[in-house]
């Protein structure tokens, strides 16, 4: 296993946190002709808030939805003007039910939907559209037994089941993400069911009729889970983090061929504790971020730029007071968007979006 070696270089930023009252979570950004909408969920009230800022990243508006309050929403996405959430709520007791609506910008709720399976618990982690029609990607429980199975779905636009398929074995297996590679479903996660050791990452593909094409596993003595993936400069990549090859929590980026073998294994070894949350391309070279432990009682956002044969270009540490969480990242107009929650003394948790120019990260 290749390790990479890091050195921290500067970094310009601007951005605003938003304080407000309760503890919320983000679910996402998106640039639309009102500015940027920041969308987030209340973790106590379940009120899912549209956040229109301004060019600073202050609040000009925030639209409640306050009749609408599922347990959770996890990822969002937009299309003709409209927003569809994906996420779970209870059902019954002890059993959930994924989630998914769609609104407008003004927080009408044009269609929204429970999903029911008898006799079984899901999660919707993650959502994914094209025009024939919606993916689903997380986790399946039939509740006869104490474990998931990693679930992909899809809805026609009706949010009515066209199919779904589950993989997994005797112990806890997930999907964490779910993406187009070259017209096909890529699923990324964990699997505790067929693992080297307490969890390996787990990298499904599927075509868009549910049929697996591949299905494969990577890890050592200890925890591995993949948290994304893309496809770049005709391979596969896969985000994850591993606990087995170094004394604290690193980065895992595994490159592999379009059928599916790994090619190389790459270790993000930034000498603490590192959580990546995502990986994107930018122009010739990939960009992946999260969550690095500073050393100083606190988790600061990290975004480290890497070539195309897989090697580190640069790495970016940015200080922030408190701990903080990072969500996903939006690239506009030469410009990198990263947002997610940031520790509040008050309220427990805000959320945050920052600015930096693309020529002062690459």
């Amino acid at each position: 296993m290749r390790t990479v070696v890091l050195l921290l270089l500067p970094v310009v930023l601007i951005g605003s946190s938003i304080p407000l009252v309760n503890q919320e979570h983000c679910v996402g950004l998106f640039m639309t002709d009102r500015g940027p909408l920041l969308v987030a969920q209340e973790d106590d009230s379940k009120e899912i808030l549209l956040m229109f800022l301004n060019e600073t990243f202050e609040p000009l508006r925030i639209v409640r939805l306050a009749h609408v309050r599922p347990d959770r929403i996890n990822d969002a996405t937009m299309f003709d003007d409209k927003l569809i959430l994906v996420g779970h709520s209870s059902s019954r007791p002890s059993q959930r039910s994924i989630y998914v609506c769609v609104i407008d910008l003004d927080g009408k709720v044009l269609k929204q939907k429970l999903l029911n399976f008898s006799g079984a618990a899901t999660w919707a982690e993650a959502l994914l559209l094209d025009e024939e029609g919606i993916y689903l990607a997380g986790g399946y429980n039939t509740l006869k037994k104490s474990w998931f199975d990693a679930f992909l779905l899809r809805l026609d636009w009706n949010f009515e089941v066209v199919w779904s398929r589950t993989t997994g074995g005797l112990s806890d297996d997930w999907f964490h993400r779910v993406k187009f590679i070259d017209s096909r479903l890529l699923c990324v996660g964990s699997t505790e069911s067929k693992t080297k050791g307490k969890a390996d990452v787990l990298i499904v593909l599927y075509d868009k009729k549910g049929r697996k094409i591949f299905e494969t596993s990577f890890g050592g003595p200890d925890w591995d889970k993949a948290v994304d993936a893309l496809e770049f400069n005709n391979r596969i990549f896969v985000l994850g983090w591993t606990n087995s090859y170094t004394p604290h929590r690193s980065g895992l980026l595994l490159e592999m061929s379009l059928g599916g073998r790994i090619i190389k294994e790459h270790l993000l070894d930034l000498g603490s504790d590192f959580s990546p949350a995502g990986i994107v391309a930018i122009e010739n070279r990939l960009l992946v971020y999260g969550v690095v432990w500073n050393r100083e009682t606190r988790f600061d956002p990290v975004m480290l730029v890497i070539d195309k044969d897989a090697s580190l270009h640069n790495k970016n540490i940015i200080p922030l007071p408190n701990d903080q969480t990072v969500r996903g990242v939006v690239l506009w107009a030469g410009q990198i968007l990263i947002y997610g929650e940031s520790d509040n003394p008050v309220t427990g948790k805000d959320v945050y979006v920052l600015e930096f120019d693309i020529e002062s990260i690459l």
